[in-house]
């Protein structure tokens, strides 16, 4: 198997490739997949690492749905990013406190309308522009 398609096989590996100022090194940490029981201790055990777990492209659904949970917005607004974002969480976020995170959630192409529609009143006026007019856009069912 080539480098280029082998999966992390440890936390140690993954946190040594993020930190790596090789550029082929800190790019394998965003594609390359990890064992499940590996990514629970990522998450579990180095929070200065859940952003870049949330960032990699083979982070599977039950770790974003933790991730999701996380106390700092800047995870949250990651996991959701994605454009393979579950519509749950896109719908279990839409009453976020953080700015950023609702907006994504008025923006996102997977949103679920009835997140969508939560948001058109949104005390921050951009939230609330943008939800009202994905809703008027909205394709018929």
């Amino acid at each position: 198997m080539s480098a280029r398609h082998s999966e992390i096989a440890s936390v140690e590996e993954f946190v040594r490739l993020r930190l790596s100022e090789d550029p082929a090194e800190y790019e394998r940490s965003a594609w390359a997949g990890m064992p499940l029981g590996v990514w629970w201790q990522l998450v579990r055990e180095h929070p200065q690492m859940r952003f870049w777990a949330a960032h990699n492209r083979t982070c599977p659904p039950e770790i974003l749905a933790e991730l999701a949970k996380d106390d700092d917005w800047r995870v949250r607004e990651r996991v959701l990013c994605r454009r393979s974002c579950p519509p749950e969480l896109l719908e279990q976020l839409a009453d976020d406190p953080h700015d950023a995170v609702r907006n994504t959630v008025a923006t996102h192409p997977r949103s679920p309308r009835s997140a969508v529609a939560r948001l058109v009143d949104d005390p921050w006026p951009v939230i609330a522009e943008a939800a009202r007019a994905r809703l008027a856009n909205w394709p018929a069912q």
